[in-house]
């Protein structure tokens, strides 16, 4: 199952600060629901232990991630795959910083998600309206932890 979600939240915040704070991992991962775990394995590259509950299922995804395309203090690309038992997932979002304003930014994103397996199995429906609803909330909670500094 094949799903795409995209945004653009202005950001209180220089582009500089929202730079840094995008390619902190732990920062990152703050934000993002169902993540019990980050190790970074390089600058670029982290493995990432996430829960994730679709409906009646809940699965624990073991994730590859990689920051690619990096154009700095601009764009880049951010590839994770993973596997739960008897599901898969591969995601690819593309992030822009363009400014917005004295001391604002806009985080521009896209993410294509590719899902397979289980989580898949629950429905169409379910699973894109959760996956779309976790996926603005953790780009909205992003976006008010860079705001509050």
């Amino acid at each position: 199952m094949k799903l795409e979600f995209s945004g653009a939240p202005e950001i209180t915040a220089s582009r500089d600060r929202v730079w840094e704070r995008l390619t902190n991992p732990d920062f990152v991962a703050a934000s993002a629901p169902g993540v019990e775990s980050v190790e970074a394995v390089d600058p670029t590259h982290f493995k990432v232990i996430s829960g994730l509950g679709v409906g009646a299922i809940k699965v624990k995804f073991k994730l590859d991630v990689e920051l690619f395309d990096i154009v700095e203090g601009e764009r880049l690309k951010m590839r994770a795959r993973g596997k739960a038992p008897g599901s898969a997932v591969d995601v690819v979002s593309h992030l822009r910083l363009e400014d917005a304003g004295p001391g604002m930014t806009r985080l521009n994103w896209s993410a294509t998600s590719d899902i397979s397996g289980t989580v898949a199995s629950v429905g169409a429906r379910l699973l894109e309206s959760t996956a779309r609803r976790l996926t603005e909330q953790f780009w909205t909670d992003f976006a008010q932890r860079v705001s509050a500094g």
